[in-house]
């Protein structure tokens, strides 16, 4: 579609969602709400099909290796990195890997940092990412490929270089250089050369350079032009024959080749010889054409083999289908005829919400799956709030027409301000985070919009054609759910307070007692190896091998990730840092794997910063929600919530770690998803207190058991839904999502707990305490609201 007329047509939409609240004709709102609804429908699912090329797969759902390299300066620079050497780093890289692999994408991170993504590609020889092309993309982003030639010092031996190593003599204007080692052969002692001070031809100087097979053997030929041309005829001319003086050839400070002069090398041609395999000598000739001003380090390394993308694809589908079928299901036992209703809203909801991902291309995450089924939830219990008020106005006995209105407007407030809540989570997720968790911030967030839009707007319009037609002339029939309840829930606060300080005390216990074994790999650093086991693995074969291959005696940590109704085992092993190629290797050559082995190896500065930005994002959201809940109710009811918030986190977070989870960045997200869920339920049940408290008089704490028990199905209901799909996830999710599911699951139990149990009883208590009138401060605030709206003359 072209870009003129998209927008044009995103423009028409939005002309008729204006157009669609600004009339008050009920005839005219349903031909708008309709044409608008159909409209973004039809545009969303031309933008969505084939989906399977709309759709941008993230690099765990398609495979590949992402690296997050730092830039450092060369130790004879003075200046540190600025914009302009990032920038020139980004275009070296990005022709270095152009001749390995025919898709990358390099960004820039912060001032001095390149974040490098290389996705798999079936069918595609360069973009078949496997374990030999990850060895030979790190290798290339490792060098700085500087290339300098020195010559021999007059006095170069043995027993000269080891005297000067041993302190015992000093040649002046000398250094030693040591040759670089073939891989695996880092145990023998390297040899070295005593070399002048003084480089003979610079890098800069190189023209061309390229592998080529002479005799069985790989070389690389390199060409120089100006200075360095003329330097080389010199000396090659001086010293050719002498048999002594050698021009070695160093790459990064280490010496690759040394040779003496067999005669004149005129035009600017040499060879470099050595023990090169085919992929050595092309990576070499490659970063040598394109050489670094900084000198890279990876900082963060994980690769995702496409057997386990697409096994992480197939368990998400299997996972939302089931929480769809499910939520299908029991929205029509509760609300029958209604539900159905519910589920043309829901099916919009999912419509949008890929449609809006392909639109804007945005990465669509293995977290993100998570946030597709998350929505769904979202997206019922919007309905189950107003359908809990349908139920209350036609008990009333106020005709159906009526009702539907009435408990649409007396529903918004709550809605509106539940799903702003959990909208200010996913975009602290959103600023803060990054990888993963992004990708579930940018999902949720959709989600969360096109929740808004499909139950208040959607449903809505539905009902009224349906009214308007006559299809309503009897009442809703509703399953009835702990209705006429008369409960005192505030009497029960002494129970409930001594199950909270003693959940919380069993936090504190267990964080104090685990303390840093209870953060996962990017808090910590260190190496992490995920892959699917072959048949007779187990916990012992996998410790022996590691053991045998690694030094250290450092017991690996290995868990068993077994998904129901998976076809296979999924191991994962946490190693020490710098040893997860080892590890991995030896795995693969002892057959305890199936297929690729999926790696993750992150850096100590990298995981300080990851832990640091998680702490930021948890305490940033708590600080939104806070002043959000402090501006739309009083500060007494905004002390309750943020209280009962607190108390759930600290709880989930307990049982997380007690469960044997480690905490990691998509339990972050997890546990602020479980903060907007949390102040959901806390936020419906303050709304009918509220409510209760503006048109009722009487004991205010009778009034508030009164909200509390009118609330209880709702709150009920709507923690069902949520946990229908998060229960669908956990069991069918797969391994990769089952502690972000296994947290929410626990999350919503607590939060359901605490919005009934807590939050209420202590802003109870602060009020008591602070002796504020609940009541009259809620009417003031509304007359407030009165005294600053516009008049009209």
């Amino acid at each position: 579609m072209p870009p003129i007329v998209a927008f044009l047509i995103a423009l028409s939409l939005f002309a008729l969602f204006i157009l669609y609240f600004a009339t008050d004709s009920d005839f005219r709102q349903r031909i708008i709400g309709t044409i608008l609804a159909l409209g973004l429908a039809g545009f969303c699912a031309y933008s969505l099909f084939p989906p399977e090329e709309k759709i941008k797969r993230g690099m765990d759902l398609a495979g590949g290796v992402r690296f997050t390299l730092q830039l450092n300066k060369r130790e004879e620079a003075a200046e540190a990195i600025n914009k302009k050497d990032q920038e020139e780093a980004l275009n070296v890289l990005q022709k270095r890997l152009a001749g390995s692999v025919s898709d990358v994408s390099i960004a820039p991170e912060g001032d001095d940092r390149l974040v490098v993504d290389i996705p798999h590609r079936d069918g595609d020889a360069n973009q078949k990412i496997d374990d030999d092309k990850i060895k030979q993309i790190r290798s290339q982003l490792q060098k700085s490929a500087i290339l300098e030639l020195y010559l021999t010092h007059e006095q170069n031996n043995p027993v000269t270089i080891g005297k000067i190593e041993r302190g015992e003599d000093v040649i002046p204007f000398s250094k030693i250089a040591t040759f670089a080692q073939p891989e695996g052969e880092s145990s023998q002692e390297p040899e070295k050369l005593l070399l002048k001070d003084e480089v003979m031809i610079e890098g800069k100087d190189v023209t061309n350079a390229y592998a080529f097979n002479e005799s069985g053997s790989w070389k690389i030929n390199i060409t120089f032009v100006g200075d360095g041309e003329k330097t080389l005829s010199q000396v090659s001319k001086k010293y050719a024959g002498d048999g002594v003086t050698q021009m070695a050839i160093l790459l990064d400070g280490e010496i690759i080749s040394a040779a003496v002069f067999n005669g004149h090398i005129p035009g600017g041609n040499c060879q470099i010889t050595g023990r090169f395999t085919e992929q050595e000598a092309n990576t070499l000739s490659v970063s040598m054409r394109n050489p670094l001003g900084v000198k890279p380090e990876i900082l963060y390394e994980e690769s995702f083999p496409p057997t386990l993308a697409n096994e992480a694809i197939n368990q998400g589908i299997r996972a939302g289908l089931s929480g769809l079928l499910l939520t299908a299901l029991f929205m029509a036992i509760f609300y029958r005829f209604a539900g159905l209703i519910a589920l043309i809203g829901l099916s919009m909801n999912i419509i949008l919400l890929f449609g809006i991902l392909a639109i804007f291309q945005a990465d669509f995450t293995l977290a993100g799956i998570a946030g597709v089924i998350l929505t769904i939830g979202i997206a019922i219990d919007a309905n189950v709030l107003i359908y809990e008020r349908l139920r209350e106005e036609m008990a009333a006995g106020k005709t159906i027409g009526i009702a539907i209105q009435t408990a649409y407007e007396k529903a918004f407030s709550a809605i509106f301000d539940a799903q702003i809540t959990t909208l200010i989570t996913a975009l602290v997720l959103l600023w803060l985070a990054e990888g993963a968790i992004q990708g579930f911030a940018v999902t949720l967030t959709i989600g969360i919009i096109v929740s808004l839009f499909s139950a208040l707007l959607v449903t809505r319009v539905s009902f009224n054609w349906l009214s308007a037609a006559r299809k309503l002339n009897k009442p809703l029939t509703f399953t009835p759910v702990l209705s006429n309840k008369k409960i005192n829930f505030l009497g029960l606060s002494k129970f409930s307070r001594f199950i909270s300080v003693a959940l919380i005390g069993v936090t504190v216990l267990t964080i104090g007692l685990k303390k840093e074994e209870s953060l996962g790999i990017e808090f910590v650093g260190g190496d992490q190896l995920r892959f699917n086991a072959s048949e007779n693995t187990d916990r012992d074969s996998i410790s022996k091998v590691i053991t045998d291959t690694l030094s250290e005696t450092k017991k690996p940590q290995i868990q068993e990730l077994t998904p129901i109704g998976g076809d296979s085992t999924i191991f994962s092993v946490r190693i020490e840092p710098g040893s997860g190629e080892k590890v991995k290797q030896a795995i693969a050559t002892a057959g305890l794997a199936e297929g690729q082995i999926q790696s993750q190896q992150i850096g100590s500065v990298v995981a300080g910063e990851m832990l640091q930005r998680s702490l930021y994002a948890l305490i940033a959201g708590l600080g939104v929600i806070f002043i959000y809940v402090t501006f739309r109710f009083e500060f007494s009811f905004a002390i309750g919530a943020i209280a009962a918030l607190i108390h759930d986190l600290l709880i989930v977070i307990g049982i997380t770690v007690l469960c044997g989870k480690e905490l990691n960045l998509i339990l972050v997200g997890a546990f602020l998803t479980i903060a907007g869920y949390s102040i959901n339920d806390t936020i419906v049940v303050f709304d009918r207190i509220r409510e209760n408290l503006r048109s009722q008089r009487g004991n205010v704490k009778d009034i508030m058991n009164t909200a509390i028990n009118a609330t209880l199905s709702r709150t009920i209901l709507t923690s069902l839904t949520t946990l229908i799909t998060v229960v669908c996830l956990l069991l069918f999710g797969g391994p990769a999502l089952n502690d972000f599911s296994f947290a929410i699951v626990i999350g919503v139990i607590v939060g359901t707990y605490s919005s009934i149990f807590v939050a209420s009883p202590i802003v109870y208590w602060w009020a008591k305490k602070k002796k504020v009138n609940l009541r009259r401060q809620i009417l003031d605030a509304d007359q407030d609201d009165i005294s600053s709206a516009p008049t009209t003359n």
